[in-house]
Formats: C-alpha cells, sequence, structure tokens
C-alpha cells in the first residue's frame, strides 16, 4: 500500500530571471556559469580571473564568430566588447559603443565580428545580455580571457583539439567547428558503448548536441556501468508524493533500502522533455554560495532584491524598493551589424580550477541593488507569441539516434484536456525578505531525460539559478549516484535514481531526517512554451527554441516548483480517519514542544468541524489554518488569530485571490472562537460548518469533496486594521486532500482503464454493442483482465465499456469499495494489474501494445445515496443540450457515497453507473456517425472513421489546415505507418 508523507509547500515562489548566458567562443573563463547579473555579481564579469584554464589566444584583426549558450529568450538585445587587463573598455565589437544589438531576435546565439588589428594580452572578450522586460538596465554578463596576438605568434588555431592542416582546422574525433571548438558525446552509438547505449541528436541549439543514452542495467557517461536495476514497479513499497495534479501532472515515489543505506527515488512526470529534483539543507543562507566553489566567491555581491516584471508587481500589490543600475547605459538606438546571427551553442569548460586568482578590476560601475522593473511601456502586457507547430518537425526532434540504437516502441498517451492551474509547487525563498536565497541556489540536483526505453541521467550541482553543471564540474564534485533506469511510456517520462544517503562530496548534500528544501522542474513541451512575463519566440532565429531534452529553462507554472520534505520520516500521514485527525511538526514531538499542531474533529449531529491550532515562539505572530481545493495558494480559505497587545484573542476568517494579503470576509462563517497564549505558545480554536454555504469565500468540505490544508505560521499583525504581514516561514501543506466526513463511511471507487489492441482493425462494427464483433471482443477482453482484477482488494464489478479507433483501444471499468482514503490505493493496485498484463502479453487471444496503457480516477460526479433508500438519487448532475441527465462524459469517475447501506447495493450502484458509460460512449458513437465526413476519394479513411492511430493517437499538435468551403475550420489529424497523411472534416 502506497503511504502518502505529509509535505511542505512554499507557497509564494516566483522563479524570475533565468538569463543563462554564457559565451561558448571563445569559452567563458571558469567557473563558466551563465547566471551573472549586474545585481548579485561583481563587475566587470561577475567571475573573477585566475581560477583555472589558459586564455584564448586569436589572431589579431581575424574575423570571429561569436557564440554562447543562452537558457532563456529574455527580450532586449547583446553588446560584444573587448576589455584590457584592467577591465577597461577598448573596443566594442558589436557596433557603436553603449548601444544594443539584436534587441530583435530574443533567441539569437552567435554574433560575427571583427578583431582590432592589434596586439592584446591578458585582455577579455565580454558578451552583455539584456532582459529588458525586468528593466532596461538589467544585464547579464559573461566573458572570456583571451590574448589577441599578430598572425603566427603562438596563435593555436584549433583550440589543442586539432591539426591546422592547408589552411583549416582537422579536428579530432568528438570536436567541430572552425577552431574545433565544441565537443559532442559522441558520434556513433560506439562511443556509448556499443550495445549498452546509443549516441542520440537531441537537436539542440548548445552543445553537446550528440548525447549518449543508456539502455536499461547500464548508466555512466558512456553507459559503461553496470547496474542490475532493469524495472520499475510503483507498487513495490515505494511512499508517493503529488508534486502537481493539474495537468500535465507530476509524481515523486521513494524508498529508503536499508541495507545499503540508499534512497531510491522515481520520478514520473507526463511530458517528453527532462525531469529535474534538487534539495539542499533547510535554513540555508545565501553565504552557502561563498562557501563553494570558495574560490569564486570574490565574484558575488550581497543579496538584493527580486527584479519584477510590471505585470508581477500589480499582481502582488506591492514593489521592491526601486534602485537604478548603473552599470550599463542604456540604449538609444540599435544599429544592426551586416553580419548575419547563426544559430550555434555551446562548448564546454573542462578545465579545473586552480587558486592563481588575480585582483578584479572594479572600474566598471555597477549596480548596487535589484532595479525595480521599469520595463518599457507595454513590455509586461505583451502577449506569449508561440511559433508555428509542425507535427512533423517534433517527431524529427524526438527520432535522431545516430547509430545502431534500437527504434523506439511506438505508442502515445490519448489526449487529455485540462485548464491549466496555478503550479502546486510554487514556493519562495528562505529567509526575511526576498532575494536572501533562492529555491536553485548551493542545490544538489538529479536530472534525467529518456528516449523510449532508453535514459540519460546524471548528478548536478547549482550554486545559483545557472544551468546545473555535472558534478564533475565542481571542485572535488564527484558522481554519487549507484543506480539509474529510465524510459518513457503512456505519455510520461519515468526517471529512476539511487544513492548514498550520507556523501561527503561538497556538491551533495547529504539525506538526514530532517526536513529538506526539495525543488522539481521539467522541461518544456514542444510548442506549449511558458514564461512570465510572457516572450516572443515567432520571428526569431530560433523559434523552437526549445527541444525535446535540452537543458534549458523549465518554464511557468505547473512546469515547476518547490516544497520541504523529509525524505526518512517515518510518522503517520497528517489524518487518521475520516472524521478526526491532526497533524504535527516535528512529527513526533508531544503538545507544547510543537513548532505547529492542528486537530480536527467531526461533529455529525450538527455537521460542522471542531479546529484546534498550536504554535510555539509566536509572540507577536499570527498563526492559522487554511482550505485549498487545489493546492494553490490563489482562491484559498484562511483563519488566522493571534494574542492582541491587549491581551485578547482575534480571529478571523479570510480569503486569498493570489499572492496578496488575505482579506476578511464579509461573512464570518467561524463560531466558537478560544485562544490563549502561554510562554510563547499561542493556541486559537474555532468551529466551522462543512459547508458554510458561502460559495464564493469559503472551501467545503462534503462526503465526496476534501481539501488540502495549509498550516501556516504568519509574520506581524495590526491590532487595530487587523492587516497582517506576510508568513514569517513557508507554509506546511498536506501531502493529499484531507477527507471530512461520518464517521465510518464508505465509498464507492470506479476507475478506468484503456489499453492498445494490435491484432485488430478497427471498424464500425467494433462501436455497436449488439455486433457479434463487439460481443467476441468484450468476451475476451474480459476472460483477460477480469480475473487478474478481481484479486484486488474491494473489488465489486468488472465491465467493458465500449471499443473505439487506434488500431483498437478497450475501455473498461472497474468498482471497488474502499475507505475514502485508500482511493488513490486503489487506483495504484489497479494501474499495476493492468500494467503487469500489458508488458508479459499474458493476454489469451489479445496481441496488447505492451507501451500503453491508461489508468485513472479522474473527477468526481456525485451522487449520494440515503440509508433507507435503495435507490441512488444523482445530484448536481450537468445536463446537456438534449437534457440527457444520464448521460457521462468518457473519463468520469463516479463516487458514491452510502451510509450503513447493505453491501449489495454497491454492485447495484456500481451496475447503474457503468450502464451510464456505456450508453454515453453508444450515443457518442452515433454522434461520430452523423458528423464524419464520408470522404470516398481519401484512402486513408473506412466508412468514414479514422483508421490506424497508432503513431500519434494523443494529436497533441493541432496540424495547420484550412478547411475546405462549408467545412468547420477544425481539422483532426490522422496518421498511417507514424506520418501524418491526411485531414478529416466536420461538416457543418
Amino acid at each position: 500500500m502506497m503511504i502518502i508523507t505529509s509535505v511542505v509547500l512554499l507557497v509564494a515562489l516566483t522563479w524570475t530571471v533565468d538569463c543563462h548566458v554564457r559565451l561558448t567562443w571563445p569559452p567563458a573563463r571558469t567557473y563558466s556559469l551563465d547566471f551573472l547579473d549586474n545585481v548579485r555579481t561583481v563587475g566587470p564579469c561577475g567571475m573573477p580571473k585566475g581560477l583555472g584554464g589558459q586564455p584564448t589566444t586569436l589572431e589579431a584583426g581575424s574575423t570571429q564568430t561569436v557564440t554562447w549558450h543562452l537558457g532563456y529568450p529574455h527580450r532586449g538585445g547583446i553588446r560584444i566588447e573587448i576589455l584590457n587587463s584592467t577591465g577597461n573598455v577598448l573596443h566594442t565589437l558589436s557596433g557603436i559603443p553603449n548601444n544594443w544589438t539584436l534587441a530583435n531576435d530574443t533567441t539569437a546565439q552567435s554574433y560575427t565580428v571583427q578583431l582590432p588589428n592589434e596586439e592584446c594580452q591578458n585582455c577579455t572578450v565580454r558578451l552583455l545580455r539584456q532582459a529588458r522586460e525586468w528593466s532596461g538596465s538589467y544585464t547579464f554578463w559573461s566573458c572570456a580571457d583571451v590574448n589577441i596576438l599578430p598572425a603566427g605568434q603562438n596563435v593555436s588555431y584549433c583550440s589543442g583539439n586539432g591539426m591546422w592542416m592547408n589552411n583549416k582546422c582537422h579536428c579530432k574525433r568528438l570536436y567541430s567547428g572552425d577552431a574545433c571548438q565544441y565537443k559532442d558525446e559522441c558520434i556513433d552509438s560506439s562511443d556509448c558503448g556499443g550495445k549498452w547505449g546509443s549516441c542520440v541528436d537531441i537537436a539542440g541549439t548548445s552543445y553537446p548536441k550528440k548525447q549518449c543514452f543508456c539502455k536499461a542495467g547500464y548508466m555512466g557517461p558512456k553507459c559503461q556501468t553496470v547496474t542490475t536495476w532493469k524495472s520499475i514497479d510503483l507498487t513495490a513499497g515505494y511512499k508517493k508524493v503529488i508534486l502537481s495534479s493539474a495537468k500535465p501532472d507530476y509524481e515523486m515515489y521513494y524508498k529508503v533500502i536499508n541495507n545499503t543505506q540508499e534512497i531510491e527515488v522515481v520520478l514520473k512526470a507526463m511530458g517528453s522533455s527532462y525531469v529535474a529534483v534538487g534539495w539542499r539543507p533547510r535554513g540555508a543562507t545565501s553565504t552557502c554560495q561563498e562557501m563553494y566553489p570558495r574560490d569564486a566567491a570574490r565574484g558575488l555581491r550581497g543579496g538584493g532584491a527580486e527584479p519584477e516584471s510590471e505585470s508581477e508587481v500589480k499582481s502582488e500589490g506591492t514593489s521592491e524598493p526601486k534602485a537604478e543600475s548603473t552599470a550599463e547605459p542604456e540604449s538609444t538606438a540599435e544599429p544592426e551589424s551586416s553580419a548575419k546571427p547563426e544559430s550555434t551553442a555551446k562548448a564546454e569548460s573542462t578545465a579545473k580550477p586552480e587558486s592563481t586568482a588575480e585582483p578584479e578590476s572594479t572600474a566598471e560601475p555597477e549596480s548596487t541593488a535589484e532595479p525595480e522593473s521599469t520595463a518599457e511601456p507595454g513590455a509586461s502586457a505583451e502577449p506569449e507569441t508561440n511559433p508555428t507547430c509542425d507535427p512533423d518537425r517534433h517527431m524529427n526532434f524526438r527520432n535522431l539516434v545516430v547509430g545502431t540504437a534500437e527504434p523506439e516502441p511506438e505508442g502515445a498517451s490519448e489526449p487529455e484536456t485540462e485548464s491549466e492551474s496555478e503550479s502546486e509547487g510554487e514556493g519562495e525563498g528562505e529567509g526575511e525578505g526576498r532575494g536572501l536565497i533562492h529555491p536553485m541556489d548551493c542545490t544538489d540536483m538529479i536530472i534525467g531525460m529518456a528516449r523510449g526505453n532508453l535514459h540519460r541521467i546524471r548528478d548536478y550541482y547549482t550554486r545559483d539559478r545557472s544551468t546545473p553543471q555535472e558534478d564533475e564540474f565542481w571542485p572535488n564534485g564527484q558522481n554519487s549516484l549507484t543506480a539509474v533506469l529510465g524510459y518513457e511510456e503512456g505519455g510520461y517520462t519515468y526517471i529512476g535514481f539511487r544513492r548514498k544517503l550520507s556523501s561527503s562530496d561538497n556538491a551533495d548534500h547529504s539525506i538526514s531526517n530532517s526536513l529538506l528544501n526539495l525543488i522539481w522542474a521539467r522541461g518544456q513541451e514542444y510548442c506549449n512554451y511558458r514564461h512570465n512575463p510572457p516572450i516572443t519566440l515567432g520571428n526569431t532565429t530560433e523559434p523552437h527554441f526549445y527541444k525535446p531534452d535540452e537543458l534549458k529553462y523549465h518554464g511557468h507554472g505547473a512546469q515547476r516548483g518547490a516544497l520541504a520534505f523529509n525524505f526518512l520520516d517515518e510518522s503517520k500521514p497528517d489524518f487518521s480517519g475520516p472524521c478526526t485527525g491532526e497533524y504535527k511538526n516535528p512529527s513526533s514531538c508531544v503538545d507544547l514542544e510543537c513548532d505547529y499542531k492542528a486537530t480536527w474533529q467531526y461533529r455529525e449531529s450538527t455537521d460542522d468541524i471542531k479546529f484546534n491550532v498550536q504554535a510555539a515562539n509566536t509572540n507577536n505572530k499570527w498563526i492559522g489554518i487554511g482550505f485549498s481545493k487545489d493546492a494553490a495558494m490563489a482562491n484559498s480559505d484562511i483563519v488566522v488569530g493571534w494574542m492582541t497587545s491587549s491581551g485578547q484573542i482575534s480571529i478571523t476568517d479570510r480569503y486569498v485571490t493570489g499572492k496578496v494579503m488575505p482579506t476578511i470576509d464579509e461573512n464570518q462563517d467561524i463560531t466558537d472562537l478560544e485562544g490563549s497564549q502561554i510562554n510563547g505558545v499561542t493556541k486559537i480554536s474555532f468551529t466551522r460548518k462543512r459547508n458554510t454555504g458561502d460559495a464564493n469565500k469559503d472551501d467545503a468540505f462534503s462526503d465526496t469533496q476534501c481539501l488540502r490544508l495549509f498550516y501556516a505560521i504568519g509574520g506581524g499583525y495590526n491590532d487595530t486594521t487587523k492587516v497582517i504581514t506576510k508568513h514569517a516561514s513557508t507554509p506546511v501543506i498536506s501531502s493529499q486532500s484531507i477527507c471530512i466526513m461520518r464517521c465510518g463511511a464508505r465509498v464507492v471507487v470506479l476507475v478506468t482503464a484503456r489499453i492498445r489492441l494490435t491484432n485488430y482493425n478497427h471498424s464500425l462494427a467494433y462501436e455497436n454493442s449488439e455486433s457479434a464483433e463487439y460481443q467476441a471482443l468484450e468476451t475476451h477482453v474480459t476472460n483477460t483482465f477480469k480475473p487478474k482484477l478481481q484479486v484486488l482488494p474491494g473489488f465489486k464489478t468488472f465491465a467493458v465499456t465500449g471499443f473505439r479507433a487506434g488500431s483498437i483501444i478497450a475501455e473498461m471499468a472497474v468498482g471497488f469499495e474502499a475507505d475514502s482514503s485508500k482511493m488513490d490505493a486503489v487506483q495504484q493496485a489497479v494501474n499495476a494489474t493492468v500494467w503487469q498484463a500489458v508488458r508479459s502479453q499474458n493476454t489469451g487471444p489479445l496481441t496488447l501494445d505492451s507501451t500503453y496503457a491508461i489508468v485513472e480516477t479522474a473527477k468526481m460526479k456525485t451522487t449520494t445515496t440515503p440509508p433507507t433508500t435503495p435507490t441512488p438519487t444523482t445530484t448536481n448532475t450537468p445536463k446537456d443540450e438534449n437534457n440527457n441527465q444520464d448521460k457521462l462524459t468518457e473519463e468520469e469517475i463516479i463516487i458514491i457515497t452510502i451510509s450503513a447501506v447493505a453491501g449489495a447495493l454497491f454492485i447495484v450502484m456500481i451496475l447503474i453507473l457503468m450502464c451510464k458509460m456505456i450508453e454515453s460512449h453508444k450515443t457518442t458513437t452515433e454522434n461520430k456517425k452523423a458528423t464524419y465526413n464520408l470522404n470516398q476519394n481519401d484512402p486513408y479513411q473506412e466508412n468514414g472513421r479514422q483508421i490506424d492511430n497508432k503513431a500519434y493517437d494523443h494529436q497533441d499538435y493541432p496540424y495547420p489546415s484550412k478547411a475546405p468551403q462549408g467545412y468547420d475550420n477544425a481539422p483532426t489529424m490522422k496518421a498511417e505507418r507514424g506520418q501524418y497523411v491526411s485531414n478529416v472534416y466536420v461538416n457543418k
């Protein structure tokens, strides 16, 4: 059984300002980080000289294409300069001094310049990059150490990675570029262990573009290390944490292997790009950046406030103190060079640092505080503009395997249509005030990618918001992973890793029985790019800036999050039953020893809940508890209280719409207000109805609606105005929804499952439940899956609810009786059983797609049955336009709550619901028959129906096309043998 542990949510994080700019030619100096700005780091470069590596020698008067890695396409331009040995600007290579170029191409990563025809020893090439959506003066910089020498004077034309012959470089294996300056991991699969891995071209904009992906059982840079971990079974003793429940969803599973003292973690994220998780000790401060790597600390400035875009300042209702940066003069005009930018990319610096630092010049005028956003007029209102999406191009990005790799298995997830919601994992940095330490600062990270059954999973560390670097990049750093495994399946990426709990590596953080700050992220998906403030990509050098599995900015919203978490906490979850429960921190604390404690008791006779909340060390602080449907701070119901200066208790019912101060409700739906404060421990208690009737400001509990709970300790308060300040420490949030219902209540859980049959060709007969074909196939599916599912605890009944195209997808529904808190466990058990059958092919006459199975418990439709009534009464059933109240939407889960009802009634109810689902499926089929255009000239249609959507059944990428006259302009894509071949239009 899954055990779901409590987590701590950082509720107000804004992961902002990720520029990620780093010179790749000439290569940036050690340490080649890409988040060096004119606020947090000291000019003129943000990184002092002399930490390792040798200067790049360039020929005076030569033409050079300067290239850089870019992880975020900020608005604004670039400037390329040459600095002398004291850090003063000698030449501007990119146009008129103090002006910016390439401002209209936010994705440009190269610019061709002419070097001055003069010698320059111990000089610097500096790249400046604007981030104009934050401030016109907010700038990132990256510097390369160079010696510019006359022709023939010890100029290394091939960077030490090749031989100069016949006026050109002949590069060593893995190197490329005019100066052999770029390095790939592989040329073909022989560089990846041969049969143990494959060389995959990720089609990125940065090197290495060709990377080694390993097969199950192998790991390491060249897939040279053998591991015994070859399969993942999420039912095998893992604890589960839901990082994001909104689509695209993201889950983490973990367990401790005691005999080897290792942690085993599996990340399951919807999507096809990279997946990442990281952690650091809770309570860390910004001094951690100065400690490691210590020799780079001279490049750091004291922490400043985050720059905020105009839109965010308005949404939060507050603004940062304005501080003007004088680091760079504001652009007045933009002369465009005739040199055409090219999208090339990065060369990795592998030089180990040495302690030979020399004094850094401070001649460059610099900012002393983070600038408040003063973005150009209208800039913050600019809409997100994504490029035109071509599904074939996306698949080309995904299928570039070089060498002898096995082909990817086919199969993809079914279409999902979910409204976008705020990320559950949003949080904020630690400390009083913004900017002291960011969630990414000083973080040990694991980042993994997968292509089919191949994986690439590495151990990383990041000092700041720079793109994480593998541990070997850092002083004395080394890979600490003992086993890894990854693959793609059913529209999800699975990334698993093991590592020792304890580590002495400076680039690692040990895992102990204490809270860690944990962050997670996933890569941006093709043509669904998320930035805040919005960014325009459509008319740029690289409109598809984010390639699958390329390590760049993760995106906004549900793409990333942060929480505080204890991997080793073996305490029980923060609920103990349907009508009573508690949360404590620490989990083993006793009463007044607790930093925070909350208890609740449901009283059925009055249908209300009694809450008791207490927190220690809360003199002059408020404490509170909140209720949320989706674990996001926005639109949450909150109760806060404190002891006033006159010794009275103040408790108020509030509502919060976003990252703003919670406002006091007009209707105070709390009663029995009590409280005290003794020795710094504040206690409050109150009573509220499960459903207060205030639908606008209070979230309601019911037998079928459960809520996430926030446990908060606040900042200060004003006794007179009742204004409160932001919480002083990050609130805890329950790891899953808390159900508060009648004691002893039972629920019926209906789980849907879909599998793909590959040995049947679809026809309309399989959508007619009265046909012989339908009934024969129904029997086969039932005889195959029902015996496997009926052994699960609580099983009640099974039914096939329909078939549809692709080749044939069989839809099933399974009913269980379970405690309301066990719904996730029921789904996991069904999921494991179905997948085991699919993978083993132990399915009788059925041949299944071994990469395709979808098991879901999704939205709830409530139907409450009184104890005295044998027939369920449906409530809140949405009516369709034909007033068909029995029609249910596909993939909908119905949960029926009953009290003191005979067990046989459960089966009756499930059968009623299954019949509704089958009827709904039949109605949908009839509607499809009536609306499909029967195009007799299209060889890829059969009786007006799509056939063989095996490769692209999810239809995530709309094919842009204009409908013929008389048809709705809403094409539906079809695929035959993995290629898009035709459109199907719906007749008006």
